[in-house]
C-alpha cells in the first residue's frame, strides 16, 4: 500500500482487503496529525468505547521494553471489537520494533503512528513507504500560494472581497498550519460583516501579531502552575488577536517540543544536557523555566496534555464563537495539572 494520501486513507479502511496493518501519519501540522489519527481511530473502533479499545503509547514506553508491542497487536478487546494502537514517536527507534508485527503472517490490531515531519532518509518513514501490509501519510504545510488561494476562497464564499494591500498583510500574519490560518480568517470575515470588502486596517486590527515574548510568558506561566499569571496572560493574549485555536496551536507545538526533551532524559540525557542543546533552540533567559517544567511533566503527562489541547482545538472549530471561553477552561486546567503535579514531588 505504501504512500497513501490523507484524503483517500479513512476509504482504505473500509475496505478489509485494503485495510493495513500499521499506519504513520507524519508532518509538522501537529494539529492537522491529531485530526486525522482520531477519524482513523473512530473509523476502526467505531462504536467501542476509546478508554478500552485505544491504547496510548510513547516510543520510549516500546522500545524500552520489548515484545510489548507485539503483545499489544496481539492481545484481543476485553469487551469485543477493534483496538488501535496509538503510539506517539519522535525518531527511528520504533522501525525495529515493527519488524516482527508486519513479517507475521496472522493479523490483528490497527498500529498508529504520529510523528512530526520526517524526511526521506527516515528508517521509519522508508519502511512504511515500502512495506506492502503498512501506510505512509504526509502531511505537508502548503505553500505560500497555496494558503492564499484557500485562504482567497474561504474569504469570497463569505461574500466578501479583500484588497490586495491587506490581503498580502493578511499572510504576512498567517500561521502556515491549516487550522490556525483557517481559524484567523473567520474571525477577520467574522469583523467585516456588514461591509464588502476587507481592508488592510481590518486585518491590522484582527490578526495583528502579539509579542513571541508574551506567548512565551504565558507558556512558561502555563507549565509551570502559576495560576494567577495564568489568567492574566488569557486576559491580555488568550482573548486577543491570538485566540483560539493560534494560543492552542502555540501550547501544543510547546507540548510536542518538551515531550522531545523528555525523551531525550528518559534515554539518559540529563535536564541541563537538553535545554541547552542546540536542537531544541531554548532562549537563555528561558532555560530555568524550561528546565522546571521537565521536572514537573512526565512523558505520561504530556501525552495527556496532548490530547486536551487536541481536543480544545477541535472545539473550536465546532464553536469559534466560544473561542475565549475555551482558551480559558484549556490554559487554566493544564495550569492546575501543573500545580499539581508539582506540590506531590515536592
Amino acid at each position: 500500500m505504501a504512500v497513501v494520501k490523507a484524503s483517500e486513507l479513512i476509504s482504505h479502511l473500509s475496505n478489509p482487503k485494503r485495510a493495513p496493518r500499521a499506519i504513520l501519519v507524519h508532518g509538522a501540522d501537529r494539529s492537522a496529525v491529531y485530526e486525522l489519527c482520531q477519524r482513523v481511530t473512530k473509523k476502526v473502533i467505531e462504536s467501542g468505547d476509546e478508554t478500552l479499545n485505544v491504547s496510548r503509547l510513547t516510543e520510549a514506553q516500546v522500545t524500552g521494553s520489548p515484545g510489548r508491542l507485539f503483545e499489544e497487536f496481539s492481545s484481543i478487546s476485553m469487551f469485543g471489537g477493534n483496538r488501535v494502537i496509538w503510539i506517539s514517536a519522535t525518531g527511528d527507534n520504533l522501525a525495529k520494533s515493527l519488524d516482527p508485527i508486519l513479517a507475521n503472517e496472522v493479523g490483528g490490531n490497527l498500529i498508529l503512528i504520529d510523528a512530526e515531519a520526517l524526511s526521506k532518509s527516515s528508517r521509519l518513514r522508508k519502511l512504511f513507504e515500502a512495506h506492502p501490509l503498512a501506510a505512509s501519510v504526509a502531511l505537508y504545510e502548503e505553500s505560500p500560494q497555496e494558503l492564499r488561494f484557500r485562504l482567497e476562497r474561504l474569504i469570497r464564499s463569505s461574500g466578501l472581497a479583500i484588497d490586495e494591500e491587506a490581503m498580502l498583510r493578511l499572510l504576512e500574519f498567517m500561521s502556515f498550519e491549516r487550522a490556525v490560518a483557517e481559524s484567523e480568517t473567520l474571525k477577520l470575515i467574522t469583523y467585516c460583516q456588514g461591509q464588502s470588502t476587507i481592508s488592510v486596517e481590518d486585518v491590522q486590527a484582527i490578526c495583528g501579531d502579539t509579542s513571541d515574548a508574551s506567548m512565551d510568558d504565558l507558556l512558561d506561566a502555563v507549565f509551570e502552575g502559576k495560576l494567577s499569571d495564568v489568567d492574566r496572560y488569557v486576559m491580555s493574549v488568550g482573548a486577543s488577536a491570538t485566540a483560539g485555536r493560534g494560543t492552542l496551536s502555540a501550547v501544543l507545538q510547546h507540548i510536542v517540543k518538551l515531550q522531545g526533551m523528555a525523551c531525550q532524559i528518559t534515554q539518559g540525557s540529563t535536564i541541563d544536557s537538553v535545554v541547552h542543546a542546540p536542537r531544541f533552540g531554548i532562549f537563555f533567559k528561558r532555560r530555568a523555566s524550561i528546565s522546571m517544567q521537565l521536572r514537573t511533566w512526565d512523558i505520561d503527562a504530556l501525552l495527556n496534555a496532548e490530547e486536551k489541547i487536541c481536543s480544545a482545538i477541535l472545539q473550536t472549530r465546532q464553536h469559534p464563537d466560544l473561542d475565549e471561553a475555551l482558551v480559558s477552561r484549556a490554559l487554566l486546567a493544564l495550569g492546575r495539572s501543573a500545580r499539581l503535579r508539582d506540590a506531590r514531588s515536592n
